[in-house]
């Protein structure tokens, strides 16, 4: 019941992660609203899960259902995070960004986009990975941090670049691209932290 309840977390970020790059592109109030009302259900969500553990964890459970209980908090816990994350940080972005009137250029668009694109195939690996305890997808996952802190590196790079050939949308957006870059980084390591339990049991 835990897992599920916890799948559903999991289904209700994918859609917050989903709305809040789409928030960035047309700064829709209504999107942000949206938003913010799928944090408060995660948000009851997550209490559910973590009390209803917290009393099974009261009770003579085995050394397995112990540990998979850990998991499941574990795991629930760092969604809940996620949808901290988006609802305080990435919503206040997209509404900052409206206020300023800001513009990102092409180039920059693009590659926020790719890593959003990316980060959000990895909370669907990990949600794989929490299901299935696989040890070879639960390394993959982990491989991706470095994969996307690579590309966090690349892009604030290639923002540098924009903004010494003085472009001006660059200019008027770097705060902007710089602190979306963070959080979506910040995003993905917690959705990769699901692999470490699992691969400490595969003796990695």
């Amino acid at each position: 019941c835990a897992t599920r309840e916890t799948l559903r977390i999991g289904d209700a970020i994918e859609d917050m992660l989903e709305r809040s790059f789409d928030v960035f592109q047309d700064d829709n109030a209504e999107r942000r609203k949206q938003v913010e009302a799928m944090d408060d259900e995660v948000d009851q969500l997550h209490d559910g899960v973590k009390l209803y553990l917290a009393r099974l964890m009261r009770e003579e459970l085995d050394d397995d259902e112990s540990s998979r209980a850990i998991e499941i908090l574990s795991f629930a816990t760092n969604l809940e995070h996620i949808g901290d994350i988006i609802d305080k940080n990435l919503k206040e972005l997209a509404a900052k960004k409206k206020r300023a009137k800001a513009v990102f250029s092409e180039e920059g668009l693009q590659e926020l986009g790719s890593i959003h694109v990316e980060v959000k195939g990895n909370l669907q690996r990990a949600i794989h990975v929490f299901m299935t305890g696989d040890a070879q997808l639960a390394r993959e996952l982990l491989a991706q941090k470095t994969s996307i802190r690579e590309k966090e590196r690349l892009s604030i790079e290639r923002h540098f670049e924009r903004l010494g050939r003085g472009t001006a949308q660059s200019i008027d957006s770097s705060s902007l691209h710089l602190d979306i870059l963070r959080d979506l980084k910040r995003i993905n390591s917690h959705i990769t932290s699901v692999a470490y339990p699992i691969l400490e049991r595969a003796g990695d």
